[in-house]
């Protein structure tokens, strides 16, 4: 039985050979079909472009130890002071029916969304609250006045000069809150910076722009507390004045981060 049944296996394979054109291939070939398919490569996911300024500006930032976040928040800079100039002609000095500045102050304004949402991110990885409540804070301030004294159910007249003045006066008000409230929830007396130099008790560190600590992007030389070497990420402390219009001084290093 077992004989007969090996005669019938093998006629049937070769009847099969016959009809695939199997047995008609060469070894090559055969043994070519009988290996696994190799795996499709996986796509390389695109590397993310280090951001740089631009070459026009780079000697310009490069002379006052800046980088590139210190470019970014210029731009904010530059675009809140648009917004600003803007609300004030509008305000000021054009008639309320001037139709070309509201979407001027729209443009200004998702400009800056645009900044606070994407550039500012990358940025400011560490405050990045900080820069986006600044941005904020700076947009609805423009607005505010706008809306309070352009668009203001209350009209100026002489003969209720007290009821003319409410606008305004919500308008100043809303801005020393919006200013206070943003110094007590980010506000800081000290920032970070990197050691460029060491020797003895003092030290040479390069700091970014820091708007939490209101200090300046520089290279300073400061007194240090503890023993520090080229390339320490260090905790600085800072002299912030009430106004804060100069920005804060740079003081001296309290610790190492890493």
């Amino acid at each position: 039985m077992p004989r007969k049944s090996s005669k019938a296996t093998d006629f049937f394979r070769r009847v099969g050979d016959a009809v695939l054109g199997v047995g008609k291939l060469p070894r090559k070939i055969r043994q070519r079909a009988r290996r696994p398919k190799a795996k499709p490569l996986k796509k390389l996911k695109p590397k993310l472009v280090k951001p740089e300024i631009p070459v026009t500006l780079r000697s310009f930032f490069e002379r006052r130890h800046a980088g590139w976040p210190e470019y970014v928040m210029l731009k904010v800079q530059l675009a809140v002071i648009a917004l600003f100039v803007t609300a004030v002609i509008y305000l000021v000095f054009l008639p309320a029916g001037t139709p070309i500045f509201i979407p001027l102050l729209l443009a200004f304004s998702a400009y800056l969304i645009y900044l606070a949402a994407t550039q500012l991110r990358r940025a400011f990885q560490r405050d990045y609250p900080a820069y986006r409540s600044f941005v904020a804070m700076c947009i609805a301030i423009a607005w505010v006045f706008v809306l309070a004294i352009r668009h203001s159910p209350v009209e100026f007249s002489i003969e209720a000069i007290y009821m003319s003045l409410i606008p305004p006066s919500i308008a100043i008000v809303f801005v020393a809150a919006a200013f206070a409230a943003f110094r007590l929830k980010y506000g800081r007396n000290f920032t970070y910076g990197r050691v460029e130099q060491a020797q003895g008790r003092r030290a040479a560190v390069r700091v970014g722009y820091d708007i939490c600590s209101n200090v300046k992007a520089g290279l300073y030389t400061v007194e240090s507390f503890v023993k520090v070497k080229r390339g320490d990420l260090v905790k600085i402390s800072v002299d912030r004045p009430m106004l804060g219009l100069r920005g804060a001084k740079v003081k001296a290093i309290l610790g190492k981060i890493r």
